[in-house]
């Protein structure tokens, strides 16, 4: 029986969070691969210029007449860069689970999954117009991570005016993990995912929302609290129901279509869905990238 996301939040522990995550998600995943040599066969492709001919299978030659060689999968080791929302929003809270704590504990267990197979982790947050570095690649990264996720907090608004950032501007080779909720007022997100494009990156973004985020359905008088400005209002919950939900489903469509460009993957994720379940999906889908 899986733990569920509001028991596993509630044992306010990310380190025996994400090893319990780990173990739902059985044994074997892990956050990439490479085609090279090892002991695993996995397929053939013909025999290019400056490959080393002792690795034409001259057996598979024998029967077919052509050059072939064997390619295994081995593990990389990857250079992987995770960075955290810390706005305001982060702070939405639904049947008991606060967005930004699935978000820490979404973080913690692909950091723990990358510790374990020994890839290089560094950690960033972005707060009040800032991207921040906390932890750079070490030995110890993924402990100081698992420090600064247990004490980080959500407060102020991202600002929507474009900024430049040289932090986000690298060219080495790495996956980066953004997790966020994404809801912004111009496009502020988007600019960010743009400055860190290149060649060499690929970028993985987790927007985590609510069930009424996505589909408000409440009837009576609320009180509404935006939680970047701290402003409140009065509505009427049946009058805005059309008018909030033609709207955010506009916006998440036009934001997913804004994002079909390569390297970039998004995964839209409900506070609902399984951690463990969210991770295996992932994990499935980047055999696909």
């Amino acid at each position: 029986m899986q733990a569920s996301n509001l028991e596993i939040i509630k044992l306010n522990n990310l380190k025996l969070a994400a090893k319990i995550i780990s173990e739902q998600l059985k044994h074997g995943v892990h956050l990439g691969k490479r085609v090279g040599v090892g002991s695993e066969f996995e397929q053939y492709r013909y025999y290019e210029p400056g490959d080393d001919p002792k690795r034409i299978d001259w057996k598979y030659f024998s029967r077919s007449g052509k050059h072939m060689i064997k390619e295994s999968q081995t593990e990389s080791h990857l250079q992987i860069r995770m960075m955290l929302d810390l706005s305001g929003s982060m702070n939405y809270e639904e049947n008991g689970i606060k967005r930004l704590d699935y978000a820490k504990n979404l973080l913690a267990s692909l950091a723990y999954l990358a510790h374990q197979q020994g890839d290089s982790l560094s950690y960033f947050t972005c707060q009040d117009g800032r991207v921040e570095q906390k932890v750079s690649a070490s030995p110890k990264a993924f402990q100081r991570m698992l420090y600064f996720l247990e004490e980080e907090t959500a407060a102020g608004s991202w600002p929507v005016s474009k900024q430049v950032f040289p932090v986000l501007k690298s060219r080495q080779k790495e996956l980066i993990i953004l997790v966020s909720d994404f809801l912004q007022k111009d496009n502020e997100w988007l600019d960010i995912v743009e400055q860190m494009r290149h060649p060499k990156k690929e970028i993985v973004l987790f927007q985590i929302l609510g069930n009424q985020e996505l589909a408000f359905d409440l009837k009576g008088n609320f009180t509404l609290q935006d939680l970047e400005s701290d402003r409140s209002i009065i509505l009427d919950g049946k009058a805005i129901e059309k008018t909030y939900n033609d709207s955010i489903n506009n916006y998440l469509s036009e934001f997913k279509q804004s994002l079909l460009i390569p390297q970039v993957h998004l995964f839209q994720v409900r506070l609902t869905d399984s951690i463990a379940g969210v991770i295996s999906e992932f994990l499935s889908q980047r055999s696909l990238f």
